[in-house]
């Protein structure tokens, strides 16, 4: 079975527009599509008028970014984007990230880089993100690539001790999908920094809390990884999601769009 169930279009930090990406599912022969921006379902109205025009079997779905020991996301499937309690947070966090986008430009002048608000202009679909950032640093020659542009600028401890916003708890990010009628997946858990017993620690403590599954298959688990994070979804009743993180070839170029598994657990 073919399929992706977490993208990212120009509502966020995405190159393609909702309507471009469902295009690509249906070409791509994917038998589930999701799109899942960044604290936002401001694309999903756009995707299902693309989908049912189409023909592709569309999730609705957001990922939302939340603060424990460590940033943690939490991919939302199947969600409500009318939920008058998700559209408030939604809206809250886009204010969030536009302040957040003040603080950046601060912080990359105090690094001797002139840049103003003028200069990074948030998309109207969506809300201002770094990849908006790691674009200017690019096409102004202060790195060459946007892996650059975050391992020098916007992805160091300065950066967020500097930068970072207020997030939700996972645990209130998991009560608002609960809540548009969705089920809380626990994003791409290959990428916390936290060592193997304190991430089987906190998916225990998620699944208290009401946890539905998490992302198995995810383009940079290694196969031992997709066999640990199967292992543990199969332990505590999880369904075992899949993910390529799609945010278009501009941004991260190394991430395929779509993927293929064999054991894929949809509840």
């Amino acid at each position: 079975m073919k399929l992706d169930l977490h993208t990212h279009s120009t509502a966020s930090d995405g190159q393609y527009t909702p309507t471009e990406l469902v295009q690509r599912a249906k070409e791509a022969g994917l038998s589930y599509y999701a799109l899942t921006d960044h604290d936002t379902i401001d694309g999903i109205a756009e995707a299902k008028i693309a989908a049912l025009s189409l023909d592709v079997s569309f999730i609705p779905g957001i990922e939302i970014s939340t603060q424990l020991e460590e940033e943690i996301h939490m991919v939302g499937l199947w969600i409500d984007e009318n939920n008058p309690l998700l559209t408030a947070a939604c809206d809250s966090y886009k204010q969030s990230r536009l302040q957040r986008g003040t603080r950046i430009i601060n912080y990359l002048s105090s690094l001797g880089i002139p840049i103003s608000n003028e200069d990074i202009p948030s998309d109207k679909e969506g809300s201002l993100g770094r990849p908006h950032f790691a674009k200017y640093l690019m096409e102004h020659g202060y790195v060459h690539s946007t892996q650059e542009a975050f391992d020098r600028y916007l992805n160091t401890p300065a950066f967020h001790k500097a930068t970072d916003r207020i997030k939700p708890t996972p645990q209130e990010a998991i009560e608002l999908i609960h809540a548009a009628g969705g089920k809380a997946i626990l994003a791409h858990p290959g990428l916390l920094k936290m060592g193997k017993r304190w991430q089987e620690s906190l998916i225990h403590s998620l699944c208290e809390q009401g946890l539905d599954g998490i992302e198995v298959y995810y383009f940079k688990h290694t196969k031992n990884q997709v066999a640990y994070y199967r292992r543990l979804a199969l332990q505590y009743n999880l369904f075992m999601s899949c993910g390529s993180d799609f945010h278009g070839e501009a941004i991260k170029p190394d991430v395929p769009f779509g993927m293929e598994v064999e054991d894929y657990i949809l509840k």
